[in-house]
């Protein structure tokens, strides 16, 4: 008896064991009756993610976003955050390990999506296939420091539009991050869209991911030619008589030239698009010039350096004679010859001249140095008008003021600091497009 006394707790706990196997493994053929069964774990689900770095075309940083395998080579993420960008980098989350994109192989603007061709190679990619069942709730995950974080919101119903279907979620969850189930199944890639007027965090279904890879090219084409692509119309040239540059001194009208046609229409997608709203008059030079269009001023701070942001591409330096410094010309910016080696213009950044009155012997002098002869014209107008001769040659000239030089004169002449900055900001309110 002291004997089986001895072995009965031992019994007990083997039976206990079994038991609890037994259930668990019934409770596992239930769920998977069920469908509830496991699509892996939050460790394998951020194995397939990674951060993602926009460059311009003078490897200055643009964007920060997110995005995630599809395959072992191609990873998916939000459209607008390529747009613009001259080269592009990726990262597992929550490290530095960057890898450079090679370029794209499918976008869709409807969707916001675009694929990508990656110098890496991850089996750990996030499977594209599972149902597509209302899911009550929607997780997705960020690893700061090493560290992993679940982030969970509830799942609105189903918004199944003609080409496009989302989940409606919380503003919690990050644009770019794919988006789980609890059991583990990929759903759908976190965006941002116009839902009834207003802007709202969405989950887009996977199903569209899955349609985009079925449309891949054999070949990947670079992220900069994404710039030009759109599904946007814009107004056409023919119809506009000129822009209305409103500042915080004054307005000023200023109007393209169409022999650099390349120049008027990126400056009509750009004022359509309000790129230039809210951004400062950065740089200003007493009697020779009034610069602005750069990204970064829009939110500086006075001691911050700016004017090296423009649009994150770069346009084709063309020089027409005909079409040179007077006062009142509109010009295009670019970086000196040292950091600009294939001598091309910022996207954005321009300038108006306010210029000055310069002699026959000053233009001489100018003559000699440049190695060309200014036309009569041209003398009579920088002798009496003026303007800045000394940049003819190197910048690309594709607009002229119209109206409101009392405005360029007045900003000319305030006090500045620093890289020629204005002591008090001025800033561009809005530009306008004036109709024929």
């Amino acid at each position: 008896m002291q004997k089986c006394s001895r072995f009965l707790p031992f019994l007990i706990l083997v039976f206990l064991i079994i038991s609890a196997w037994g259930c668990n493994n019934s409770a596992s053929k239930k769920a998977k009756e069920k469908g509830e069964v496991s699509f892996g774990s939050y460790q394998d689900n951020i194995k397939g993610m990674v951060g993602i770095r926009t460059f311009d075309h003078y490897n200055r940083a643009l964007k920060r976003g997110f995005g995630f395998f599809v395959a072992s080579d191609l990873v998916v993420t939000n459209l607008d955050w390529l747009k613009g960008a001259y080269k592009a980098e990726i990262s597992p989350v929550g490290t530095r390990d960057m890898k450079e994109v090679v370029g794209y192989t499918a976008y869709d603007h409807n969707l916001n999506l675009v694929i990508l061709e990656v110098k890496r190679t991850n089996p750990d990619y996030i499977k594209v296939r599972g149902s597509l069942l209302q899911p009550d709730t929607l997780y997705t995950l960020k690893r700061p420091k090493r560290k992993l974080f679940v982030v969970k919101a509830p799942a609105g119903e189903y918004q199944d539009l003609d080409s496009v279907g989302f989940w409606p979620v919380p503003s919690d969850l990050k644009e770019g991050n794919p988006a789980f189930r609890l059991n583990h199944e990929f759903m759908g890639i976190v965006q941002e869209r116009v839902v009834q007027d207003s802007l709202q965090k969405v989950v887009l279904s996977k199903k569209w991911i899955a349609q985009l890879l079925k449309e891949q090219k054999e070949r990947p084409a670079s992220i900069y030619d994404l710039r030009t692509k759109t599904d946007k119309v814009y107004i056409s040239h023919k119809k506009v008589a000129g822009f209305r540059i409103k500042t915080t001194m004054g307005d000023v009208v200023i109007r393209m030239h169409d022999e650099t046609p390349e120049y008027r229409d990126n400056f009509i997608k750009l004022v359509s698009d309000q790129f230039y709203d809210s951004l400062l008059v950065h740089r200003v030079l007493s009697d020779f010039l009034i610069q602005m269009g750069a990204a970064d001023s829009r939110n500086a701070d006075k001691d911050d350096v700016v004017g090296w942001q423009g649009p994150g591409y770069t346009l084709p330096t063309k020089i027409i004679p005909a079409l040179f410094h007077k006062r009142g010309a509109v010009a295009a910016s670019k970086l000196p010859a040292a950091r600009n080696p294939r001598n091309r213009s910022d996207g954005s950044q321009f300038f108006i001249i306010a210029g000055r009155v310069f002699t026959n012997e000053e233009l001489d002098d100018i003559e000699k140095e440049k190695g060309f002869r200014f036309t009569p014209s041209q003398r009579q107008i920088y002798t009496t008008i003026g303007g800045a001769p000394y940049l003819d040659g190197d910048y690309t000239v594709f607009g002229e003021v119209v109206s409101g030089m009392n405005v360029v004169d007045k900003i000319a002449g305030v006090k500045t600091y620093g890289e020629d900055r204005p002591v008090e900001d001025i800033r561009i309110k809005i530009i306008e497009i004036l109709k024929k």
